[in-house]
């Protein structure tokens, strides 16, 4: 793991600079951040990310029963 410090404005770029995130704003427990990213590539929270995949893993599983 690559671990940066970054100060409000600074940015981060990722693949060729296609991919950006920038620290918009800091508080005392939390980091606000901004991406920018092509719109073929999905950027999730994690818990979102899971949820996806919990869904995938069900419908995957039904097709399966239907057969």
């Amino acid at each position: 793991m690559l671990v940066l410090t970054r100060k409000v404005g600074q940015q981060v770029l990722l693949a060729k600079g296609t991919i950006q995130i920038k620290v918009l704003k800091l508080d005392k427990n939390s980091v606000q951040l901004g991406l920018n990213a092509p719109p073929d590539i999905d950027i999730d929270r994690e818990e979102i990310h899971l949820k996806k995949l919990q869904q995938e893993k069900a419908t995957a599983s039904l097709s399966k029963v239907a057969l």
